[in-house]
């Protein structure tokens, strides 16, 4: 189940800039996956938490915010389906760098 919740852009420029960066660093992530695997539909990359990061991330940028039922939505309908844990993490990860900064972030490379 798609936990229901509406991430917003933070005002804070230096937070837009370290997303924009954190974007070009998710989609060089999905780049790689599509390389990598070895299945006909390279588009599957994206039902991964970097695939999710970045189309999370892309639709802050150019909408301001996301609704996450809404995206779940639109990603089963063009890509057939989505893993619901992985969506919920990327979606969490997003929300936490977007509210602080990154503080509840416990892997990755951060902010």
């Amino acid at each position: 189940m798609i936990k229901p919740f509406k991430i917003i852009m933070p005002k804070n420029v230096r937070l837009q800039n370290k997303l924009k960066k954190k974007l070009s660093e998710y989609e060089k992530r999905v780049s790689k996956l599509k390389k990598n695997l070895h299945i006909n539909n390279p588009e599957l990359s994206y039902n991964s938490i970097p695939g999710f990061k970045a189309l999370i991330t892309r639709r802050l940028y150019l909408r301001g915010e996301v609704e996450t039922q809404e995206l779940a939505k639109e990603i089963v309908e063009e890509y057939g389906r989505l893993d619901n844990d992985e969506f919920n993490a990327a979606a969490g990860v997003i929300n936490d760098y977007c509210k602080t900064g990154g503080k509840k972030v416990k892997k990755g490379s951060g902010f």
